[in-house]
């Protein structure tokens, strides 16, 4: 990318190349400096402005090669969909769906390594309680068109705190639990109050190094 703009006559700073390409020069910093991955859509913009193919423009963006996020964002080749990256705050306000969210709305766009809903949305796991199966940092890809079922892990909505949490469902005689996979996490069973709300289902995560 940097090669690019550097032999280009009109597109040798930041500014130039955001403003043919339609983003912000932001993001094209953060493209340079590999500390985002854009959703695909901004990738194919910023390649047609300096003239490139979106492979060339990962090879150069300087990212470290075959880390997790490289490797969901060279899918969006054959498998364009993207989705939003948003925090748990987030995730504890929206409503029925994000499909408000658009290009810009969310600092990343991730796609999705399978198929998924248009509503799908991914987040980063913080903290131990879900354990061994999903490590602090992962990245989780929410479903909220997928029903939920015994067995599945799930983000559930607490709309009386505004907040989320992620946890695997569990049914025992009719009622609906949320337990932690890390056996060492209290408590073991948490019982999914009148006012939670199941956002929705985990379809696929991806361990970040």
């Amino acid at each position: 990318m940097q090669s690019a703009m550097a032999s280009s006559n009109d597109l040798q700073t930041q500014d130039a190349v955001a403003e043919k390409a339609g983003v912000s020069q932001t993001t094209v910093s953060r493209l340079l400096g590999g500390k985002v991955d854009p959703q695909s859509g901004t990738l194919r913009r910023v390649a047609d402005a300096l003239g490139i193919n979106l492979a060339s423009l990962l090879e150069k963006a300087g990212r470290a090669a075959d880390s997790p996020l490289d490797q969901i964002t060279r899918e969006s080749i054959a498998r364009p969909r993207s989705v939003p990256l948003i925090s748990w705050v987030q995730a504890g306000e929206f409503g029925e769906s994000i499909d408000n969210f658009q290009p810009g709305d969310a600092e990343v766009w991730l796609v999705c390594p399978r198929k998924c809903g248009a509503n799908t949305f991914a987040l980063q796991v913080e903290g131990n309680s879900m354990q061994p199966v999903y490590q602090n940092r992962d990245i989780i890809f929410v479903d909220p068109d997928v029903e939920p079922t015994n067995g599945t892990d799930v983000v559930v909505r607490l709309e009386d705190r505004n907040e989320a949490t992620f946890k695997r469902l569990v049914i025992e005689d009719g009622r609906s639990l949320l337990m932690p996979l890390n056996p060492a996490w209290q408590p073991q069973r948490i019982a999914l109050s009148p006012d939670a709300r199941l956002v929705g289902v985990v379809i696929k995560s991806s361990r970040i190094k």
